[in-house]
């Protein structure tokens, strides 16, 4: 089972969301993790460079195992393998509506579900804007995934490079920040919004932005 081959790595976890409930996450030491999991700090040490990396593997465990029991295997999409054990979760889909439309609404709600579960771990958590914070690392993730998802969306058809890095910046910020603004509101008792038609609003305003491009640079 996932949960037995990562058991050290979920009790570190486990504990630091425990602790980060009575206290902020920055608050909480490597010291007291490593008591409340019963371990120590060479095993601590170990597996994690630091508290920030804990954070980031906790988020990437989550999601992927949502994903997992959401989505078959074959949409699901991986970073390329390496010794980070978080390359074994997926973090993103790939589900495609047509020749050229994509539609990830799906995802965007497992994506909330996830922060809501936690919500309050993972609201302190994406508040900190230091260069190896949460939201940073999934700025860095998602980046070119949805870049990847342009060219998917472009199927070969030409457009600028630096539209291309414009769009794929300009959506990764509006998903991401949407979520990170969400969470900070104590007044939105739910993540997952009623989108309604408007659930798919990312790949649908990006496949339309860019048949408008190329229209216009037919004319």
């Amino acid at each position: 089972m996932v949960q037995d081959r990562y058991e050290a790595k979920l009790r570190f976890a486990t504990a630091f969301v425990k602790l980060a409930t009575a206290q902020h996450p920055d608050k909480v030491t490597v010291g007291q993790i490593v008591e409340e999991a019963g371990k120590n700090r060479k095993t601590f040490y170990y597996h994690f460079v630091d508290k920030e990396a804990l954070i980031i593997w906790r988020f990437r465990y989550d999601l992927g195992l949502a994903l997992q029991r959401k989505f078959p295997e074959s949409i699901l999409v991986y970073e390329e393998p390496s010794k980070d054990s978080v390359t074994q979760f997926p973090f993103y889909i790939t589900q495609k509506s047509g020749v050229r439309s994509l539609d990830h609404s799906k995802f965007f709600d497992v994506f909330a579900s996830v922060l809501e579960k936690r919500r309050t771990f993972y609201t302190q958590a994406l508040l900190e804007t230091g260069p190896h914070a949460l939201r940073n690392y999934l700025y860095d993730l998602y980046l070119p995934a949805l870049r990847n998802d342009i060219d998917i969306i472009l199927a070969n058809r030409y457009l600028p490079e630096e539209n291309i890095e414009f769009l794929s910046e300009f959506y990764t910020c509006a998903f991401l920040y949407y979520f990170i603004r969400k969470c900070d509101q104590p007044v939105v008792k739910h993540l997952i919004s009623n989108a309604g038609p408007f659930a798919n609003l990312i790949h649908s305003s990006l496949e339309m932005e860019i048949k408008e491009a190329q229209l216009r640079r037919n004319l």
